[in-house]
Parts: structure tokens; C-alpha cells; sequence
């Protein structure tokens, strides 16, 4: 059975900012403590599309998996998408758009779409999704809040769900 998520968040750093962290997959093991490695194995652009294959061995509880995806990362567009090439999962899809509010803060939009091939391993992660994927987005938020300005109303953290 396939697993979807999907949400909108306020983060208060400016669309281009988020869109660069999010891109910026090689650095997603200094601040994903699942992800123990991560490398690039191709990358090509076209415009404003920047498109590579990337390789990444995630752990999680007793489970050790590599995994390759695609990822576009399209500036223009402020969207990053990434999709299975081989691994663990039957599916595995994964959108990132960003988009600029009225007081210069992003809303993103989220979506996953997940089903392992393994059925205990998908039965364990989709009985943690909800937990999961927040506790990932919020390792993006933490590390927006440390590379980048804030923007939009008065300083503080940044603002999920909002």
C-alpha cells in the first residue's frame, strides 16, 4: 500500500534560501542524522533546471538501506523533485515548491509518496509516517533557522503549519 503525505509550512526565510537548502542534497548528512552518506554519482543542467542522480545510505532503528534518486531541482520554478532510481522502495516520490508569501516568508508545499519493497519495513515506517516526516522537515527548518536571515515578522524560530 502506497504511503502519501502531504502539507503546507511557513518557514520565515526568503523562497530562494529554502530552495537552496533543499537542493542541496550533499550536505542532507550534516543535519539528517539518518542519512550516514549521501554522494552525487551524476549531474546536468539545462536552464534553469539543475538535475543529478544521487546515492544516499539512510539508517533507521535496526534497517541499513542505500538507495539512488533522481532530483530536479528547478530554480525558475522554486521546486525540487525527487524520484526513485533503485533501492529499497517500490515507490518513492518526494515534492518540495516553494513559494514567496506577502511578508517575504515561504510557504511550502510538501508532498511524499512512499511503499518499500520490504513489507516489515514498510509497516514500520508507515506506523511512524506522521512522526517521521515531521521530525525530517523539522531537520530542514533547524537548519534553515541556522544558515539563513529571517524574514517576514519579528525574529524568532520559524513556523510550521503555518
Amino acid at each position: 500500500m502506497i504511503s502519501r503525505h502531504s502539507e503546507r509550512l511557513r518557514v520565515r526565510h526568503a523562497p530562494a534560501d529554502i530552495f537552496a537548502l533543499v537542493s542541496d542534497v550533499e550536505r542532507y548528512p550534516d543535519f539528517i542524522p539518518y542519512l550516514t552518506s549521501l554522494r552525487i554519482l551524476s549531474r546536468e543542467s539545462s536552464g534553469s533546471q539543475l538535475v543529478f542522480v544521487a546515492e544516499a545510505v539512510a539508517r533507521y532503528k535496526f534497517a541499513r538501506e542505500r538507495f539512488v534518486t533522481r532530483v530536479t531541482a528547478d530554480a525558475a520554478a522554486l521546486r525540487v523533485s525527487v524520484n526513485l532510481v533503485e533501492g529499497p522502495f517500490h515507490i518513492l516520490r518526494n515534492v518540495w515548491q516553494m513559494s514567496e508569501l506577502s511578508d517575504g516568508s515561504t510557504a511550502i508545499d510538501f508532498e511524499l509518496e512512499f511503499q518499500f519493497n520490504n513489507m516489515v519495513l514498510d509497516m514500520l515506517i508507515r506506523a511512524n509516517k506522521q512522526r517521521a516526516v515531521h521530525k525530517m522537515i523539522g531537520h530542514f527548518v533547524q537548519e534553515a533557522d541556522r544558515r539563513y536571515p529571517v524574514t517576514g515578522r519579528a525574529s524568532g524560530p520559524s513556523d510550521a503549519g503555518q
